[in-house]
């Protein structure tokens, strides 16, 4: 049911149409149907560094998987390669909220309090700076940065100012366990005289989780658990984790990974949903929120009246996730992916990267007509389509087989059709309705059969549209009985008719309930031909193409095989889900099990010689035309050994997970409705926005307007084609957020205008301004973050504060392109949120930019700073010798800073803390940095020193200047000295140590060399 995620109808996916093959002239090229590729086999590359070697030697022509993190810099180097960078997956723990079955046991994760504190323990930072060697970005939510969605959830997030901080994490479980009956005992946590024993499932199949898995093993020890490590595959946690009753406490926590969405998608209730709210069956059993299902529920159904409303339930829902911690998140991944460079045609899609059914459709390598594709693995999982596919292996294979109805754009996430042209989308929506006509159909579970929806049915949206049929893989055409069996197997399975004389066989645990919860807005639906629809849906949205791709009809597979299946499961053979597999001690359903598919076939055969017609297609089907149906699905199965029979651009022609391998083919029948290169033409390079440049015009000057003009580009180029949302954030918490406005002359020139009474709100000290750009021909955002200063002063005439966004990476393609402004030690440690460089930014924020004197400075570095910076950080980046000498050179930097901290809270802060910390840091930095060459000069040279004197005296009575005029300037707020009397200052006082330090070690080494001491 995966595949039911984005859209409202779980089963009711799919619509096709009869396709008219129209005559050519004699002399044009025969059009040829399908994919560009004749067969793609796909190849099972557990040892990701295998798997690049055979790229590399051209036995596969791209991964599907992420490359070795730390390879990554030396593939970008090779010109036969290409790497692709995929923003979407994500880390985070599942915690087992429930109450164990026995009474003597306490479980801490049944105490909300404790899993919120998880928040404090895990370290995000450390995470994704050391495990992830910075190909992450820290995450809180489930939409994650990447997405469109973020930029409405951000000052959320923010808000709850979640950091890294054992000692408060350790507090907070402390005083919830002892509440719920727990005590420590020698620094041991024990509940009824046991240890409190923590279960931890940690994927030993992914070195990432793993080590995620040790390091919270080790946390967790620290603060007084006993901890039990599981280790194990992803085979094994959908048995112990998400197959098993969690009152049974076989595990507590769960390393958990996502690969992201299979598509990239604009408006996405699936992330909140299925990854908080019980309803959609993602959570551990026996949890319960009914708050979440209500908030859920209404975004999944399209039930809002605003986009205002819609922004609203979304951040409610990730207020309560968030709250909730059953799920808790750790770092969205940048994934890069590898492919040969020969290969030609692939789409980097926003959410599935190139993993995308376009890549798989439109791929191909001039002068052969096959692909070889390596995979981690061919399934983790269940092939089936009601409540199969949850593994993303799994999924990327079927999405080229079966067509979906509608898709989402690549690069927007918008609705397209593919199987479907809407002629019609009519809504009263929000708040009216639509009279449904009295002959349209719903399929009527208790009575079995198909009635109309009688004269009193209203309904908020109709779509009308034409469906493009096709053949199935085994040859038999599509027609609109495919359709109506899908329709009626949602009402089907979605209700349970179970009474006191009767027992509901068509029920299954995660499919039933997930149906039920949408069955109330479908509305029902008439077909106005064979290949025309019209269909009801009680839903509205303020972009129709949405209401439109909710609201159709849609089928995978032909009738027969649903048929078959349904009769294998309700005889008790096998189940449609994971869940129901466990609860009836038989084996999870899948259509390339070689023993289910075995199943089927004899199911097959049986229907055939009963003669049997399913109730659902009584008067539309007759038994002749159902007999031919069974022989070719039952010769498909024969001839194929695997039951995937569907209507895509590719079919499975084989499965061989022993072999570890399945190859594609190309089904080039001409029913089907698209040629070669159909969708290569609808999509070019994506036109990204990138924020150029951010001019604060100096600090923010409380109780007065204050403008910042934000400069972006959009494909290169200064557009207005973009949206640009900020916020800003102090440690109260978010201050001030809105959008910023475009020039009417100026293009790709945005304004954030903050007027008066919201300056009025800000306190003395720094904030920070963060920013997102989105272009409106790409929606993925970039991020941009700089520190804003306000003070209780006149307005500042000083030039400066300009900080320019372009590091020379040419990584605008990324979602989250925060510049700290330590280009050079970013590029020396891999990522801005190493701990070395977050400790620089921290400095920076907390005792530079805090007062006056120290955010005066920092404009005039800013200005000689960032205009070498960029370039020298992208020659450190392609010179490994470079980062590591440069990695040297800063670490005495680290405790050059630990000093000037004391020195600044030996005074208590302020303007006087930071001018001491200015000093101690300019002088210890000229001690360390200057002074050894400055030293070696003066041995070498042969000229008077009294020039050095005179020059040593001059720097003095600088220093002694620049003090006084700083106190004079910090003392009434002049913007205009400041700048320039706290650089001299600092550059003095380095200049000044330097020599100082410089002629008494030159002298020391004299003194030894002719004492013969060296």
């Amino acid at each position: 049911m995966r595949k039911g995620v984005l859209t409202i109808l779980p089963i009711c996916l799919l619509a096709f149409s009869t396709f008219v093959n129209v005559g050519l002239p004699a002399h044009a090229q025969p059009i040829v149907k399908g994919p560009n590729a004749d067969n793609i086999k796909f190849i099972q590359y557990s040892d990701e560094n295998i798997a690049l070697k055979a790229a590399k030697s051209g036995d596969i022509d791209m991964y599907l998987y992420r490359l070795p993190l730390e390879l990554v810099s030396e593939v970008r180097k090779d010109p036969a390669l290409t790497v692709y960078d995929r923003d979407a997956g994500s880390f985070g723990l599942l915690f087992n909220p429930t109450t164990p079955n026995d009474k003597n046991v306490l479980n801490p994760f049944q105490l909300k309090e404790v899993r919120y504190a998880m928040n404090y323990l895990i370290d995000r930072d450390f995470v994704v700076g050391e495990i992830l060697k910075g190909s992450a970005t820290p995450m809180v939510d489930p939409f994650g940065i990447s997405s469109p969605e973020y930029q409405d959830i951000a000052d959320i997030v923010e808000s709850f100012g979640f950091r890294h901080d054992p000692t408060l994490a350790e507090k907070m479980i402390s005083d919830a366990l002892e509440r719920g009956g727990a005590t420590r005992q020698d620094g041991k946590w024990t509940f009824n005289g046991n240890p409190i024993t923590i279960k931890i499932f940690i994927r030993s199949d992914d070195p990432r989780r793993n080590s995620i898995g040790e390091a919270l093993s080790s946390d967790l020890e620290k603060i007084g658990f006993k901890v039990e490590k599981i280790f194990g595959d992803l085979s094994r946690a959908q048995l112990d984790v998400y197959g098993s009753n969690p009152k049974d406490l076989k595990w507590q926590i769960y390393t958990e990974g996502y690969a992201g969405t299979g598509t990239f998608v604009a408006y996405n209730p699936a992330f909140p949903t299925q990854m908080y709210a019980p309803w959609f069956g993602n959570m551990p059993q026996g949890y319960t929120n009914n708050t979440l299902d209500e908030i859920t529920q209404k975004l999944v159904n399209l039930n809002f009246t605003s986009k205002d409303e819609r922004t609203d339930l979304v951040r409610e829902a990730v207020t309560q996730g968030i709250q909730e911690s059953v799920r808790i998140f750790i770092a969205q991944t940048k994934e890069p992916y590898v492919a040969s460079s020969a290969v030609n045609g692939l789409v980097n899609d926003f959410g599935a990267g190139i993993s995308s059914r376009f890549s798989l459709i439109n791929a191909e390598v001039p002068g052969r007509n096959n692909l070889n594709v390596g995979v981690r693995q061919l399934s983790q999982g269940s092939w089936n389509n009601i409540a199969g596919f949850k593994d993303t292996y799994s999924l990327t294979i079927y999405s080229a087989i079966g067509d979906p109805a509608t898709l989402y754009h690549p690069y927007l996430g918008t609705v397209i059709p593919v199987r479907e042209n809407w002629t019609q989308i009519t809504t009263k929506g929000p708040t009216d309705h639509l009279s449904v006509p009295a002959d349209v159909q719903k399929w009527n579970p208790s009575a079995a059969k198909w009635e109309g929806v009688g004269s009193n049915e209203l309904s908020k949206s109709e779509v009308t549209y034409n469906i493009l049929y096709s053949k199935w893989h085994n040859g038999i055409s599509m027609d609109k009985n495919d359709l109506l069996y899908s329709y009626y197997f949602a009402f089907e399975w979605g209700t349970n008719t179970t009474s006191a004389v009767n027992v509901d066989k068509t029920v299954d645990p995660e499919v039933t309930p997930l149906i039920s919860a949408v069955l109330p807005i479908i509305k029902g639906l008439r077909f106005l031909s064979d290949d025309k629809v019209e269909s009801y849906a009680d839903i509205w949205h303020f972009d129709e193409k949405e209401i439109a791709g909710s609201a159709t009809i849609w089928t995978t597979e032909p009738w027969e095989i649903t048929a078959a299946q349904e009769r294998v499961v309700t005889s008790g053979a096998l189940s449609f889900s994971r869940t129901g597999a466990v609860e009836k001690g038989v084996d999870w359903l899948s259509l390339v099990n070689p023993q289910h598919v075995q199943l089927i076939k004899s199911e097959l055969q049986k229907m055939k010689d009963e003669r049997y017609v399913p109730p659902a297609l009584k008067g539309l089907v007759n038994a002749d035309q159902a007999a031919e149906r069974y022989d070719a699905s039952i010769k498909w199965i024969t001839d194929h050994n695997n039951a995937v029979i569907s209507n895509g651009p590719f079919y499975l022609d084989s499965f061989n997970p022993g072999g570890q391998t399945a190859t594609i083919k190309a089904f080039r029948d001409n029913s089907y409705p698209f040629e070669q290169n159909y969708w290569s033409s609808k999509f070019g390079n994506p036109m990204l926005a990138s924020i150029e440049n951010v001019d604060t015009q100096g600090s923010l000057n409380i109780g007065q307007s204050k403008t910042i003009q934000v400069f972006v580009n959009v494909g290169n180029k200064p557009s207005n084609d973009a949206q640009v949302k900020y916020f800003i954030v102090t440690d109260k918490g978010v201050i001030a957020k809105g959008e910023a406005n475009p020039s009417k002359d100026k293009p790709g020139q945005f304004a954030i205008s903050l007027n008066s009474d919201k300056t009025s709100q800000f306190s003395p000290g720094a904030s920070t301004l963060k920013i997102f750009a989105i272009s409106n021909k790409a929606y993925k955002p970039v991020f941009y973050s700089t520190p804003l200063l306000a003070v209780a002063a006149a307005p500042s005439s000083v030039p400066g504060g300009n900080l320019n966004n372009n590091s020379g990476s040419g990584n605008q393609q990324g979602s989250s392109n925060t510049k700290s402004g330590c280009l050079i030690a970013t590029a020396a440690f891999g990522s801005e949120l190493t701990p070395q460089v977050e400790y620089l930014r921290n400095f920076r924020e907390h005792y530079i930019l805090a007062t006056a004197s120290g955010s005066a400075f920092m404009q005039t570095f800013n200005a000689i700073y960032y205009s070498f910076s960029p370039q020298v950080a992208d020659y450190e980046r392609e010179q490994p010798w470079l980062q590591q000498t440069v990695k040297l050179l800063l670490y005495p930097l680290f405790g050059i800073l630990a000093l000037s901290e004391n020195a600044h809270d030996l005074v208590g802060g302020g303007e006087t803390g930071a001018i001491l910390a200015g000093a101690t840091a300019s002088a210890l930095i000229g001690s360390v940095y200057i002074a050894p060459p400055m030293a070696a000069y003066t041995i070498t040279r042969k000229t008077s020193s009294s020039s050095d004197v005179r020059l040593f005296r001059f720097l003095m009575i600088i220093l002694g200047v620049s003090i006084s005029a700083t106190i004079v300037g910090s003392a009434t707020n002049n913007h205009q000295l400041l700048p320039i009397t706290t650089a001299i200052f600092v550059l003095s006082i380095a200049l000044a140590s330097a020599m100082g330090i410089g002629r008494l070690g030159a002298s020391r080494l004299l003194r030894m060399k002719r004492t013969g001491e060296v």
